[in-house]
């Protein structure tokens, strides 16, 4: 109940900024977080509003995932689960506000300058948060590396878990210290590299974990 009063926070803000918001509003940002697309502010309304079912439903997916897990291999009441769904409750709930007071900027105030990395360096700390519950995350199917290889063997999950923590963790420390660094123009595209990195690195990782073993 508390994770759906949290992700109703950004919808209720923008709703406070109804009658002062045009009737058009940006929907969509290039690379440099310039509005190239615009919707009414009901739409933007609506994708906030499936945002949140989103949210929650991931979140009651990543709580509630052994009662349809074929292998049940997740305890029913599993600790870090729990941390990983208010994880990504807070954090993408936080994505949402961060929109709407973008939304805000944009159309009533001058925009931030630093916006994109103020995004950016959300996301990270959002990755560096799950690289801590990774290396403890039990086999499942629906929060990890969830790879062929990862769900076929226990070890090669927990092999692959515990170096993705290291990874994600030490990874996304050193994303955040360059956006910090860097021009606002590029922040972008180290961060999107950077994540496709992290992410294509595990799996890989977990492939030869599996083609050591099966030789």
């Amino acid at each position: 109940m508390l994770q759906w009063l949290i992700t109703l926070i950004p919808v209720l803000y923008y709703l406070s900024l109804w009658n002062i918001l045009p009737e058009e509003v940006p929907t969509h940002y290039d690379f440099n977080f310039r509005p190239n697309d615009f919707h009414s502010k009901g739409f933007m309304l609506g994708v906030l509003i499936v945002m949140g079912l989103i949210v929650v439903g991931s979140s009651a997916m990543i709580l509630n995932g052994n009662s349809i897990d074929p292998k049940r291999k997740t305890e029913p009441s599993n600790p870090i689960m729990n941390i990983a769904s208010w994880v990504v409750t807070i954090f993408i709930s936080g994505i949402m506000f961060l929109i709407v007071v973008m939304t805000k900027n944009y159309c009533i105030q001058h925009p931030i300058e630093s916006f994109e990395k103020i995004i950016f360096i959300s996301l990270s700390l959002f990755f560096i948060c799950l690289g801590f519950l990774m290396k403890n995350v039990k086999p499942n199917y629906f929060f990890g590396i969830r790879t062929p290889w990862t769900l076929e063997s226990d070890d090669i999950w927990r092999k692959t878990h515990l170096f993705s923590s290291k990874i994600w963790v030490w990874g996304n420390i050193i994303l955040t210290t360059i956006i910090l660094i860097i021009p606002n123009n590029y922040s972008s595209s180290l961060f999107i590299s950077g994540i496709i990195l992290l992410t294509a690195i595990p799996v890989y990782y977990s492939y030869r974990l599996y083609s050591k073993n099966s030789n």
